[in-house]
């Protein structure tokens, strides 16, 4: 199976928000005060929760907790606590609902970003895998299967 990631994924993992991470440093490093710097860099800053962020592109999907919890193959009572804010996700919990959201792989970063999760990067073989089943709207079970036929740890421990 062919998983060539296109020209414009190829820095999702580290300038797909707005300016890149070398240039918001050197903005900070140079700035002579830190609020005007952080005016000028707002949109570039991550500072939704992740339950609020989760929240909003289950908004947007129309899906309620209980139906995520289901189709991601969690607990309810863990989904109702990712929801309400009160557990942290890991990065696989976080890949997991995205694929379960139908996410892009934009709102996948986003959503990473929020849980202060590493983000997708491409250079790295499973992430290149997840972000091949995120451009191609695999569900989670098909992207679990596409990474066990390359040999990379699934989503879903058994």
């Amino acid at each position: 199976m062919d998983i060539s990631v296109g020209r414009e994924e190829r820095f999702v993992g580290r300038q797909s928000f707005g300016r890149g991470t070398d240039e918001l440093m050197r903005l900070i490093e140079t700035s002579d005060g830190i609020g005007d710097t952080l005016a000028d860099i707002d949109g570039d800053l991550v500072s939704k929760s992740f339950s609020r962020s989760l929240g909003e592109l289950m908004e947007a999907r129309d899906m309620k907790a209980a139906r995520l919890a289901e189709r991601s193959l969690m607990s309810r009572s863990f989904v109702y606590q990712l929801c309400d804010g009160k557990r942290e996700p890991g990065r696989d919990v976080v890949i997991r609902l995205a694929l379960v959201l139908s996410a892009g792989v934009r709102e996948t970063q986003r959503l990473l970003r929020s849980a202060n999760r590493g983000a997708l990067y491409p250079r790295v073989k499973r992430d290149a895998v997840i972000i091949y089943a995120l451009k191609k709207g695999y569900d989670l079970t098909a992207a679990d299967e596409l990474l066990a036929e390359l040999g990379e740890e699934p989503l879903v421990k058994s």
